[in-house]
């Protein structure tokens, strides 16, 4: 598979220019498609969203359930070995690998604008090397009690849970294989979807 963040794939895409990495020639390729369907799904939740209007519950539940069915997706594509989770040098581009890293990459677009519109811009989402920074450039990284510094507080737990979910995930995959990491993304994000029914709103 390949990274669906556009700072790893833009970088793959420029290594890709001068023909590296020699073992993967074509991962410059599947690196641009998932920059343009992260591009094009950017523009799908952004649009979308403010035509159904950025905080209506029935907005969050459509877009959490996009990114749930798409994840949904990858996860099937895989389990069923659709798309094979290792690289096979025989074959220049495995469109099928192509069409799962597609699908996630449009979800973590629908991912990261939501945190936009909900106002958590100091949660990244997708990026943790920007995150990390702003927590060490935040002037009241020590203030006390801890409820005195949301932000702070959200960057942490960020960190933490992509740490935890990280480990998660590779120890499932070692274990079960790559699709459950994928099923464990696909629950979370299912049981998302479902708290935005009960949420309580907010006047």
């Amino acid at each position: 598979m390949v990274d669906c963040t556009s700072t790893g794939n833009t970088i793959f895409i420029a290594l890709g220019v001068s023909g590296k990495p020699d073992s993967q020639p074509m991962l410059w390729l599947k690196a641009l498609i998932a920059v343009l369907v992260f591009i094009v799904g950017n523009v799908f939740f952004v649009y979308g969203s403010r035509y159904l209007g950025t905080l209506r519950r029935f907005t969050l539940i459509v877009s959490f359930a996009i990114q749930t069915a798409l994840l949904l997706g990858a996860a099937i594509l895989v389990q069923k070995r659709i798309v094979s989770p290792t690289l096979d040098r025989q074959i220049p581009i495995d469109w099928f690998q192509v069409l799962a890293i597609s699908l996630i990459a449009f979800q973590a677009a629908g991912q990261i604008v939501a945190s936009r519109f909900l106002a958590f811009s100091e949660i990244p989402t997708v990026v943790l090397t920007v995150m990390v920074c702003d927590l060490f450039v935040d002037t009241e990284l020590y203030r006390r009690p801890w409820s005195s510094n949301p932000k702070r507080n959200r960057r942490l737990g960020a960190l933490l849970s992509h740490f935890l979910g990280a480990v998660t995930a590779g120890g499932m995959a070692k274990e079960t294989g790559l699709a459950s990491g994928l099923w464990l993304a696909t629950a979370l994000k299912a049981c998302i979807t479902l708290g935005w029914f009960v949420w309580r709103r907010k006047d």
